[in-house]
């Protein structure tokens, strides 16, 4: 079986709705530790820091597109409970690319929609 050590690739793990939502929690409390440090941090360093990578595990392409879905749960339930807690909202943009760059904006356009 061909693996990224070997010339491969590796495909991407499948997320449950449990796993999902257990690594936006951990997100949640990772933002709110960057704004109490004043510090970002890179795309990558949050998705270790969350879990989504293990300890060894190299960075792969497709772990941007899970913790862009990450960051997409976690603003759509902080727009969501922000009006009725009055919370500060979270800050999105302390989490950044290899440039320092803040990535695309999810705070405000992430909702929960219901039928």
């Amino acid at each position: 079986m061909p693996d990224a050590e070997h010339g491969g690739s590796v495909a991407a793990k499948t997320l449950d709705v449990q796993a999902k939502l257990e690594f936006a929690r951990a997100g949640v409390a990772v933002l709110r530790a960057l704004r109490i440090t004043d510090r970002t941090m890179q795309y990558g360093e949050f998705a270790r820091a969350v879990g989504l990578i293990a300890y060894g595990e190299a960075w792969q392409p497709w772990h941007r597109q899970q913790v862009s879905e990450l960051l997409r749960i976690i603003a759509a339930v902080e727009r969501q409970a922000r009006t009725a807690t009055g919370s500060a909202p979270l800050e999105f943009e302390r989490i950044v690319n290899s440039k320092g760059e803040p990535g695309a904006g999810v705070g405000g356009t992430s909702r929960i929609v219901t039928d």
